[in-house]
Formats: C-alpha cells, sequence, structure tokens
C-alpha cells in the first residue's frame, strides 16, 4: 500500500432481480457504481431455474441472466449472507455461488461449508488491499451454513418477552421486547474481525440484521456493530429491515444500519410507501479509516429503475427529514452538500 493510497467505497441496500433481461435495471445508478474504486450491495435472492421452494416463506428467486445487471453497474464485492439465500434449496444456492464465480463478482458470507462461508473476501482497488466479512443473524431453518452443508455465515440471536404489566390486571398488554446475541457467535466474530485486520488496510463487515418494516435499530444490532468496530472494523455495512435505519459513528467508525430495497422485483403484500425509500452510502476508504461517509438519497425500484432524488424537496426532501429523526438517537446529524448528505458527529 502507498502511504496516501485511498478508494472511492460505494454501497447499495437488498437487491432482489426478476424481470425481462438485466440491462438497465441499474439506471442512472450505474455510473455511480461504475465510478466508485469499489462498489458493494446484498444480493437478495439466488439466480438460478432449479430448486425447489421452501415451504411456508415469501420466495424469492431471479434468472441467472440477472447476473447482467450487476455486471453492467460494475459491482465488485457481494452479500450473499441473508435468508433468501437458500429459498429454492441448496441447488439453486449453489448454482449462484458458481454463477458469480464465473463472473468474477466475489460473494461474501456464504459457501458449500462453513468454512467456506467464514472464508473473508480480500480486493486490491488503487492501492489498498480491502478486506469484507459477511454474517446473518436472519436464519431460516436450515439455511445456516454447516461443516457438511452449505449455507450462509450465521451469527445467532435472541429474542425474549417480559410484560411490561401485570398479565393478570392487564391481559394482553404489549410486551417489552430484549434482543442479545449468542456470545460464541459474537467471540467468534471478533475473532475473525482481528485476525483479518492483521492482512488487510481497510475492513468491512457486513450484517443482515434487524426487523423487517421497522425503523427501530435493535439492541443486538448495535451491540454486534460495536462488537465488530471493537475488534477492528473500519465500517459497517447493514440490511435486511426492507426500510431505512439510521446511520451511526461509533469511535469515528461508521455504521450503517439499514439502506432499505434498492431494487426488489417482487410483490410483498406488506411492502409500504416506505420499503421505496433509500440511499447509497458513499465514503472514501484508507488504511484504517473510512472517511467523508455521505449519503446519496435515491428511490428504489420495483421492475423498473432506482433514480437518485435531490435532498432539496419532494421525495428527496422527506427521505433527508426521515434519516434526520433516525440519526439523532445514534449521535450523528447531516449536512446537505448539493446532492450529497454528509454524515457528521452531532
Amino acid at each position: 500500500m502507498t502511504a496516501r493510497a485511498s478508494c472511492a467505497f460505494l454501497a447499495g441496500g437488498d437487491v432482489a432481480l426478476n424481470r425481462r433481461g438485466g440491462g438497465g435495471a441499474f439506471g442512472r445508478l450505474a455510473p455511480l457504481f461504475r465510478r466508485a474504486g469499489l462498489a458493494f450491495a446484498n444480493l437478495e435472492c439466488p439466480l438460478s431455474r432449479r430448486g425447489r421452494g421452501a415451504p411456508d416463506k415469501i420466495l424469492l428467486r431471479g434468472a441467472p441472466e440477472m447476473d447482467e445487471a450487476l455486471l453492467e453497474a460494475g459491482f465488485g464485492l457481494l452479500s450473499f449472507a441473508n435468508n433468501h439465500a437458500l429459498d429454492y434449496g441448496e441447488e439453486a444456492f449453489l448454482d449462484t455461488l458458481a454463477r458469480m464465480k464465473e463472473r468474477a463478482i466475489p460473494l461474501a458470507g456464504c459457501g458449500a461449508n462453513l468454512a467456506q462461508a467464514r472464508r473473508p473476501i480480500v480486493a486490491e482497488r488503487k492501492g489498498l488491499r480491502i478486506g469484507c466479512l459477511a454474517y446473518c443473524s436472519i436464519l431460516p431453518r436450515g439455511s445456516a451454513a454447516g461443516p457438511g452443508r452449505p449455507g450462509v455465515n450465521p451469527l445467532r440471536a435472541v429474542t425474549a418477552y417480559r410484560p411490561r404489566m401485570d398479565p393478570a390486571e392487564y391481559p394482553g398488554a404489549p410486551a417489552e421486547v430484549y434482543t442479545w446475541t449468542v456470545p460464541e457467535d459474537l467471540q467468534a466474530m471478533a475473532k475473525a474481525v482481528r485476525a483479518l485486520r492483521r492482512r488487510v488496510d481497510v475492513l468491512v463487515v457486513n450484517h443482515h440484521w434487524g426487523t423487517s418494516m421497522t425503523h427501530e435499530v435493535r439492541a443486538f444490532q448495535r451491540e454486534i456493530a460495536h462488537a465488530a468496530v471493537e475488534a477492528g472494523a473500519d465500517l459497517v455495512l447493514g440490511g435486511h429491515p426492507h426500510v431505512l435505519q439510521g446511520v451511526e459513528l461509533y469511535k469515528g467508525t461508521p455504521i450503517v444500519y439499514s439502506m432499505g430495497n434498492l431494487i426488489f422485483d417482487f410483490d410483498i403484500p406488506f411492502f409500504t410507501e416506505a420499503t421505496r425509500q433509500t440511499f447509497l452510502f458513499g465514503c472514501t476508504l484508507s488504511r484504517r479509516r473510512a472517511a467523508d461517509p455521505h449519503l446519496i438519497l435515491c428511490r428504489s425500484a420495483v421492475r423498473n429503475a432506482p433514480r437518485p432524488l435531490s435532498p432539496a424537496g419532494g421525495k428527496g426532501r422527506e427521505i433527508l427529514r426521515l434519516m434526520e429523526r433516525l440519526c439523532a438517537p445514534l449521535g450523528t446529524r447531516l449536512r446537505v452538500e448539493r446532492a450529497r448528505v454528509r454524515v457528521l458527529p452531532a
């Protein structure tokens, strides 16, 4: 690495492609991704025509040729550590791994067994060695990789419910929700981050976490994010809720809890206008640092192309005001700088 090596990094949210032809899928965002030194997103569905759908769950799958969209946009790294990776079983899952390998797009957080799913991705860009680890806490039965089982890299979370009031006196009263991680899983993540830290100049941790359709950051999300930073992560990126969550600067390290959906070509009955709100997260990576964290506000896509929005008015201003509210409890504030929105300490 040269003394002043740096790389522009741009990340998008969940990408689930299911349309006629992948060409042009990212629209006006494609040049933004291509101009970045490294572009990242979460591939939210397998790309295959094989496999049998899992029972009793929402199923996502795209045709193999949807990889055209990913290639056209210039993605250099994708996470496949999510709860839809095995929607159509091991066949479709392994097809996706093979397809992305053929296209030279590395997939993080997944593999033919647990050792492979835990394996970090290391990309060399602009004189920097950039490392990435990806994890999933949203784990349908059979989706976690095992010693001899394909799947995603698991980091398990636990949920408990405590009545706020005496149930005998207030039957049906809402309960308080408590979440935390399985200690050995959190320790394993921290150990992996520390080990990778010694091999790379800058380290990104991606996590599929949180609760679908809520802007609230759960306790286990912050527990994981802070532990990753303490272990040596320079940037933490999250996804899964399908709606936006705030951005934190923990010890100066950006933590992006949810970017929402970027492209989601499926009809989901509980999706609302909030699932059309998204942003791209950009920063400049250098040795042990993710500097100049900023947002590019966007309208997400359902069988069309996502598009950037001005923060000055309309849908863009709505997202800006929402993110201001979501960032405030996390100790951050936003400042508009033309088309970008900078993330700053409060």
